[in-house]
């Protein structure tokens, strides 16, 4: 069962499928929703840890989004450049170039490798390097 995180914001604007900063007081990540239909999504960082050489990332999910909504997913202080997003719904995915561990259920996972029962998803990295205010990503209708 997916669940849905509480502090859902309003009023997203971004390019279509890209993260960008905008002026705000507020430095936080968020995504948004610009489909038809409720979307599920997951998001991942690196920990800054490694095993065997290899960096571990957590990724967390799943976050259940409305059409029209969005939800911050981090807040600043940011502790590294890169982030993660990856978003699907019935018959649809919104993936990117970066493999992230992620499961049926609602996860948190901290691993450099996906063990069994969990799925490899590739995710979309937003970059926060020399930026600041509000990264908006927009999952676009397909």
């Amino acid at each position: 069962m997916r669940w849905l995180v509480g502090a859902v914001l309003a009023g997203c604007v971004a390019l279509p499928g890209t993260a960008s900063a905008q002026n705000s007081n507020l430095n936080a990540i968020r995504v948004c929703n610009q489909t038809s239909k409720s979307i599920s999504v997951a998001k991942a960082s690196a920990t800054g840890q490694t095993e065997k050489g290899k960096p571990i990332f957590m990724s967390q999910g799943w976050y259940t989004l409305a059409p029209s909504e969005c939800n911050v997913l981090w807040q600043a202080p940011f502790v590294t450049r890169y982030y993660y997003v990856y978003a699907e719904s019935s018959g649809s995915h919104w993936s990117g170039n970066y493999p992230m561990c992620v499961s049926e259920k609602a996860f948190r996972i901290a691993d450099n490798q996906c063990a069994q029962g969990y799925k490899r998803r590739m995710f979309n990295e937003i970059d926060t390097y020399g930026k600041s205010g509000m990264f908006t990503y927009n999952f676009q209708g397909r």
